[in-house]
């Protein structure tokens, strides 16, 4: 057998390898990310709700006044129930406690409240990734003539990859369940290593102290969880700009639009939050780069060093030398001298003796008219005396 029959069967299999191991590790993703969701849902934010609106978890008449779809990721279209807000405050006021239900002890921060709303947020957006997701999976198994011809691009590989690490990561950020990935037959794509992130139970929230006390590493996570779910969704629309490039966007399933809706929706982060939870090396990598927020305002600085008063001093004395300097550069423009500032007193004779020819203004001009007519004038008279006394000589002679 020739050397080249056995690399060209080399290629081929290397293709088919990368494109099972894609479609396996896209299917993986799609079931991994639907979990987790579920379970941030169930141990996080169903507690974080159930906190904030004074609802037992699992009465459903107690939690009948509050509607869970109302906190979604579009702010505009919530209603206006600013009265409704007024009279449950009324009521609370002069609510008598009685000794059967106790008074709740931790009050409710606006930390919390915003909380609620990232998360909801946030989870919205994953529940709307799987779906797009599994429809994406029913593609692939009904046109595998069509995937066949962007199997060989390594790039789907890499950024289906990318999207597993995403929401593998996610269980890692809230402390769940591991997903054992290290024995599936195609995990050495994956590269894996002995410090990758293990756990067999599922951590849940308990809100059993003010906000201060859980809440600076609950938000870290928030940011964290934002962070994988752009990380996921950007991953995914580049698996789809790769499958158009040979395969016309009308015959896919899904549609890049739908992608960049739900990107649209990614909440702002947390500004001010500290990064004291510790990763694997795999998770801190997909970290490392969080998105930036749509939109960020200036914040007013309380405590000004001395060090820094004295950089906006020097800054200020060096910007009003370049000034002097600049000004004096200006001055020095009609002759072509501006290397120095300074002019001496031979400078200004030479230049009040060698000055600059300039125009005639309308005045001298008006002066000039008036001089040239008046000697023309003078002119034709003495012409005109000339011719008498030529003629008074000539009748004489």
């Amino acid at each position: 057998m020739s050397k080249d029959k056995v690399s060209s069967k080399s290629k081929s299999s290397s293709k088919s390898d990368r494109g099972s191991a894609s479609i396996f590790f896209f299917k993986w993703t799609a079931s991994t990310l639907d979990a987790y969701t579920k379970s941030i849902k169930n141990n996080y934010l169903k507690v974080l709700i159930a906190h904030c609106t004074r609802a037992r978890e699992g009465d459903e008449e107690a939690s009948k006044n509050f509607d869970y779809s109302e906190l979604g990721a579009n702010p505009r279209v919530v209603k206006d129930d600013r009265e409704d807000i007024r009279r449950r405050l009324r009521d609370a006021k002069n609510r008598v406690w009685t000794n059967e239900e106790a008074k709740p002890e931790t009050p409710i921060s606006l930390a919390e409240l915003s909380a609620v709303y990232r998360l909801k947020t946030l989870t919205k957006m994953c529940e709307k990734l799987a779906e797009i997701m599994g429809r994406m999976v029913k593609w692939f198994e009904n046109n595998r003539k069509a995937f066949n011809k962007v199997v060989g691009m390594t790039q789907i590989l890499e950024y289906i990859l990318r999207m597993f690490e995403s929401a593998c990561a996610m269980g890692e950020v809230f402390l769940l369940t591991s997903v054992n990935w290290k024995t599936c037959k195609f995990a050495k794509h994956m590269n894996p290593s002995a410090k990758e992130y293990s756990r067999s139970e599922d951590e849940r929230l308990e809100i059993t102290e003010k906000a201060e006390s859980y809440c600076p590493k609950f938000l870290s996570q928030i940011n964290y969880y934002r962070t994988l779910v752009y990380t996921l969704t950007c991953s995914f629309e580049g698996v789809l700009e790769t499958i158009f490039i040979t395969v016309n966007q009308e015959r896919c399933e899904v549609r890049q639009k739908e992608l960049t809706m739900v990107l649209q929706k990614l909440p702002p982060q947390y500004l001010f939050t500290k990064d004291t939870l510790e990763f694997s090396r795999r998770t801190a990598n997909l970290l490392a780069k969080p998105p930036k927020n749509a939109f960020s305002f200036p914040t007013p600085q309380q405590d000004i060093s001395e060090q820094s008063k004295r950089e906006s001093e020097k800054i200020l004395a060096n910007s009003k030398k370049s000034a002097k300097i600049s000004s004096s550069k200006y001055y020095h423009g009609r002759t072509g001298d501006a290397k120095s500032g300074k002019s001496g007193k031979s400078d200004k004779k030479e230049a009040s003796l060698r000055s600059e020819p300039t125009q005639p203004s309308e005045k001298s001009k008006s002066k000039s008219k008036s001089k040239s007519k008046s000697k023309s004038k003078k002119s034709i008279i003495k012409k005109v005396l000339n011719k008498g006394n030529n003629s008074k000589r000539s009748e004489k002679d």
